[in-house]
């Protein structure tokens, strides 16, 4: 029996992952993970997408006593852990903007007095005075933080909320931290480690390599046509993602057209339409789901076969999650990159849009604050419902820019922009009973859907109570259309009052309204972030661009990873097989020839004289540089390296 079990008082972790999860073994480092964690190690755990990360903090927390505290941006992902936790008889609260103040009240005595193992809190509700002051009143026996590379200005999705959560730990003395991401730098990993106040620092990583996951770049002057070829080729469950929600819809109807059968997915459609979108997906009901990168982020899909980029991510962490969301059942699967001659452009005009003047950017924080009323010295800690395209029309702003100047102004840390929140429909008994019991004899149609709220809402006379349709429409037997109609007719009636669920994006002011001239912007800071910015879209252009090193090299070596071999699986690598050389003695090849082509254009046999190829080496190297348009003739004779 490990150490970890004599120096803590816990249930043995196996039991608990068999009890509560189901799974006989652990996953590589997860044991290794949870056991730091029992012995209060702070801990990053670098794990890749499908690694169980959150198996990692919630098996520690359910082993001891005490409460976990879980930071996570994602209020989608919370209420998915919260919800698989409760349905495994673990009781979890999530804590997000939007939520009214009873429902955070009633939260957070529930978490002080009851037994709760998890509460889940966006980083805006971290930082607030009144939740601080009823944290210290919980047992909290274990600090999580979700998407840790958030908390480092060197990451890709960079979050200042983040940065309180050092403010916390000075509060919970004593406290170990588990520190969790899929994708990090070695800058970012150093970074989060002294962000979070590490004692020592402690990472466990597994590797990046994903043995069984084929890396392809296609060059392709019809995307269209060449997603069909590829998932003619490539048979079972894919993901397609674009970068515009009227592109899914378009590359979805053209695949249905083709005989492929496909969704699309994207945050702007109804909570209700999303899930049972997703859900056809999984149950493998639709073959291919076309969709935004708010796709796929806690789905547990373990036979996607391939995920195509149709457009270029802004960074290779972001694409590197992505992609990996193929082949977790360890099966060969393929993550394909389609690219034209627009692509690189597209990069090139993204810095600028992505960082607009400061004039502008102040322009939009004055606009802001009018359109959603806030007085001069007050709005810290509220939030707001948001609707980007209203207010970007309000602005006379292009959306591109509007977004971009937000998203400067949450870096800086004076608002907070969360996703989309999908809370529950509402309903509350507004009849008397009497009447209502009289109504539902009078009425056959309603009876089933009157007892069943009044049997299943405690409290639906005091106050509204939360209601799934599915759930109702399931037990019914009816459509959830059809229950949705019938509530809204008991809402005409005076019966009921019903409020249907709606999905807003929300703002929240972390500072109070200030004048416009006294706004302050730290213009060294956006400097800096524009400089990453451009760093990482570099990395992407090389990424595609570059055809003589195996892609799984070229990715883990971003993250810090050296690897001796090459995968054998890319579409490099399998050119190269072709060829029978080595990428370590092409790559030499390679760098030669373009150091003399760039200088002059040259004949074959200058070439290998010159630097004394081989025939055979030399003539499969030029023929595998002219396929991949890294040369070509200059005339009849000569060749010269394209730029």
């Amino acid at each position: 029996m490990s150490l970890y079990f004599y120096l803590y008082p816990v249930q043995d972790i196996q039991q608990i992952l068999k009890q509560y999860w189901g799974f006989d073994q652990f996953r590589p480092l997860q044991r290794e993970i949870i056991e730091a964690v029992l012995r209060k190690e702070d801990t990053l755990a670098l794990l890749p997408t499908g690694g169980g990360k959150s198996i990692c903090f919630q098996v520690p927390a359910m082993a001891g006593e005490g409460l976990c505290l879980v930071v996570s941006p994602l209020i989608a992902l919370m209420k998915d852990q919260v919800q698989n936790l409760t349905q495994r008889g673990i009781k979890a609260a999530a804590l997000y903007s939007g939520m009214t103040y009873r429902q955070i009240d009633t939260m957070l005595d529930s978490c002080i007095y009851g037994d709760y193992k998890f509460l889940y809190v966006s980083p805006e509700r971290l930082a607030g005075e009144e939740f601080q002051v009823r944290m210290q009143k919980m047992n909290i026996s274990l600090l999580a933080v979700d998407e840790a590379h958030c908390i480092s200005q060197w990451g890709y999705d960079f979050r200042p909320p983040y940065m309180k959560i050092a403010d916390i730990r000075e509060k919970l003395k004593g406290v170990p931290v588990i520190a969790l991401t899929a994708t990090a730098t070695p800058q970012v990993v150093n970074d989060i480690q002294e962000k979070l106040l590490f004692k020592k620092k402690h990472v466990v990583q597994q590797s990046f390599v994903r043995k069984n996951l084929s890396y392809v770049v296609r060059q392709s002057r019809n995307k269209e046509q060449s997603l069909l070829d590829i998932l003619t080729k490539v048979k079972g469950s894919a993901i397609v993602y674009a970068r515009s929600r009227k592109k899914t819809k378009e590359f979805s109807d053209y695949l249905n057209k083709q005989g492929i059968k496909s969704d699309y997915y994207h945050a702007g459609l109804d909570p209700l339409v999303r899930s049972e979108k997703q859900d056809n997906w999984i149950s493998n009901k639709t073959r291919v789901i076309c969709s935004t990168n708010a796709f796929g982020m806690g789905i547990d899909k373990a036979d996607v076969g391939l995920v195509i980029h149709m457009d270029l991510a802004e960074s290779l962490e972001a694409y590197f999650q992505e992609a990996g969301r193929a082949g977790r059942d360890e099966k060969k699967a393929y993550a394909v990159q389609l690219t034209d001659s627009f692509d690189l452009s597209f990069l090139d005009k993204k810095i600028e849009e992505s960082f607009p003047s400061t004039e502008l950017v102040k322009d939009v924080y004055q606009n802001l604050s009018t359109y959603l009323r806030i007085a001069y010295n007050s709005g810290i800690n509220n939030s707001f419902d948001f609707d980007l395209r209203a207010f970007s029309e309000h602005c006379k702003l292009h959306q591109t820019k509007a977004y971009s100047a937000l998203k400067i102004l949450e870096q800086q840390g004076i608002i907070y922009m969360a996703e989309g929140v999908s809370n529950s429909s509402m309903v509350k008994a507004i009849a008397a009973k009497d009447v209502i019991y009289k109504f539902q004899t009078d009425h056959k149609k309603y009876e089933a859907l009157i007892k069943f709220i009044l049997r299943t809402s405690e409290g639906v006379f005091m106050d509204f109570v939360p209601l799934e349709e599915n759930i109702v429409a399931s037990r019914l037997k009816i459509s959830v259309h059809q229950t949705a109609e019938q509530l809204q007719a008991l809402h005409q009636m005076k019966i009921i009052n019903y409020q249907p669920r709606k999905e807003n994006a929300q703002i929240v002011f972390l500072q109070n309204r200030v004048k416009r001239e006294d706004l302050w912007l730290d213009t060294v800071f956006i400097k800096s972030r524009k400089e990453s910015f451009e760093e990482k879209l570099k990395a992407v252009k090389y990424y595609v661009t570059e055809n003589h090193i195996c892609r799984t090299k070229l990715l883990v070596k971003y993250f810090g990873e050296t690897v001796e071999e090459d995968c054998g699986i890319c579409d490099v690598c399998t050119s190269l097989k072709k060829t029978s050389l080595s990428t370590a003695g092409f790559s030499e090849i390679v760098a030669a020839l373009e150091n003399e082509l760039k200088q002059s254009a040259l004949t074959g046999v200058q070439i290998k004289t010159r630097l004394q190829i081989k025939d055979a080496d030399f003539d499969k190297a030029i023929n595998f540089l002219l396929d991949a348009g890294k040369i070509t003739w200059a005339d009849e004779l000569n060749l010269k390296w394209v730029d």
